[in-house]
């Protein structure tokens, strides 16, 4: 199993000094705050990109997804099933369409769709929600968690994210000229992911007036903890201490928590509402993430912004899917489909986890989500420091958890994602020996992986 994790002081980032040049002149020098383990990363190939995109990180999940494309291997990195989406879904899909819902709508989202939300999300909030001021409906998660951080943060701002975290936060508040800062979550033995934690002491450390936005994800990618109402309560009190900050608090899995857990929503929490925006994903809930259907909940004074982003650059999600969207929420009991769904995706985590093992890695056991985070300690992989010893300023790619996923992709033909590139420099030494499993696949396909990593010939070179 994992190793007691040692907090460790990483250096402290330099300021790296960028000049992009045209055929004309040189431009003025550009000075942004660095990531000096990320310098040997690709490169902005173009000479016409921004100078803030060139402070952008490459995405580990596109680099992973074409070596997995270039080794044939089964992908369990990126987060999408491989099994269909419910026939009544698809069923609604073709109703939209064939009901002539095929024109713009609402930048902020259609009437049905944000009718329908009202009604789900206010029991769950505890209070009544304005249809038309408290909701908008984006393209996709991802897209509200960058328009969000588009409306809300300035230059020179701070983003505290918790981490391990997914990069789409970090990559906003880069262009926006904002500096990001993880807290991140520990444990000394970690079993099932309950046993990461979030030190308050920690978190309150790292947050100041300058803090604008505190990222929040539960259940949480890539551990899949699942944040109780107590540990939720905690981060409210120390929220209350920073009239200016906004918490984003992302919930696209809320719908995937196991073994008699529920998920709480932070804007449920007293007097946080007012104080936060909560991130959904249709395409997480019904299996369907071509969809790109997302939302935002929150107050008015945060909704609208992150809507005029929203108009700025898509200007409205599709509609005949926005509509599919609502009628889906409003069949799924019927179908009951949310607890199926649950059951489906519990029996695939505990069928992975039974895999790994066998294998020769020890899962730590998720509590929601679709993801979980395997040691990997009994691998031998080449690497230029023994493991728990990598100083924590070498390039992130030669990190020890990124020479593992290669090996797995390129001898095993079964492909993961390296859990350090979830943290910031400082903290990613915490997983050097993990690797983050994708668990929402078709039975064929995990056993597949498991025949893969048995037969693959790295049983020689276990430790």
């Amino acid at each position: 199993m994992m190793k007691g994790f040692l907090r460790r002081e990483g250096p402290r980032r330099g300021i790296l000094r960028c000049c992009l040049t045209t055929n004309v002149e040189a431009a003025r020098p550009f000075t942004f705050e660095a990531d000096p383990t990320l310098a040997s990363r690709p490169q902005v190939s173009s000479p016409l990109a921004s100078l803030r995109m060139a402070t952008t990180e490459p995405s580990v999940f596109a680099e992973f997804s074409e070596l997995s494309e270039k080794f044939h291997s089964v992908n369990l990195g990126q987060g999408y099933p491989d099994f269909a989406m419910p026939d009544f879904v698809k069923e609604a899909a073709t109703e939209a369409i064939h009901g002539d819902f095929n024109q713009y709508s609402r930048p902020a989202g259609h009437a049905r769709l944000v009718r329908t939300l009202a009604s789900r999300y206010a029991p769950r909030f505890g209070r009544s929600l304005n249809a038309a001021e408290e909701i908008a409906v984006v393209g996709g998660a991802t897209n509200a968690i960058f328009s969000a951080v588009v409306a809300l943060v300035d230059p020179e701002d701070e983003v505290v994210c918790v981490e391990p975290f997914f990069d789409a936060p970090k990559i906003a508040a880069d262009l926006m000229g904002a500096k990001t800062i993880g807290v991140p979550l520990r444990a000394d033995w970690a079993r099932t992911s309950a046993d990461w934690k979030l030190d308050l002491n920690e978190l309150d450390a790292a947050l100041s007036p300058r803090t604008k936005l505190l990222v929040l994800n539960t259940p949480h990618n890539p551990t899949g903890k699942v944040f109780s109402k107590e540990e939720l309560d905690g981060v409210a009190e120390v929220v209350t201490k920073y009239p200016g900050l906004v918490v984003l608090s992302d919930e696209v899995y809320e719908e995937m928590v196991y073994d008699g857990r529920e998920h709480v929503h932070f804007a449920s929490r007293p007097g946080m509402f007012e104080r936060s925006l909560s991130i959904f994903s249709a395409g997480k809930t019904f299996s369907a993430t071509g969809w790109r259907v997302g939302y935002a909940i929150g107050p008015k004074q945060l909704i609208s912004p992150l809507v005029r982003v929203h108009q700025a650059s898509n200007f409205s999600t599709p509609t005949p899917l926005q509509v599919a969207t609502a009628i889906a929420f409003e069949r799924a009991e019927q179908f009951d489909y949310l607890n199926t769904f649950k059951k489906t995706l519990q029996e695939k985590r505990d069928k992975l986890c039974r895999l790994l093992r066998v294998a020769g890695l020890a899962p730590i056991v998720p509590e929601g989500g679709y993801f979980l985070l395997a040691d990997t300690t009994k691998v031998a992989a080449a690497t230029s420091f023994p493991l728990w010893e990598a100083p924590e300023d070498i390039p992130l790619r030669e990190r020890r958890d990124f020479a593992v996923c290669r090996l797995l992709t390129e001898r095993a033909g079964v492909t993961a994602i390296p859990a350090s590139a979830f943290f910031s420099q400082g903290h990613r030494h915490i997983t050097d020996s993990l690797a983050r499993f994708c668990f929402c696949k078709e039975d064929d396909t995990l056993d597949e992986a498991y025949r893969r990593i048995v037969h693959s010939g790295l049983g020689a070179n276990w430790i």
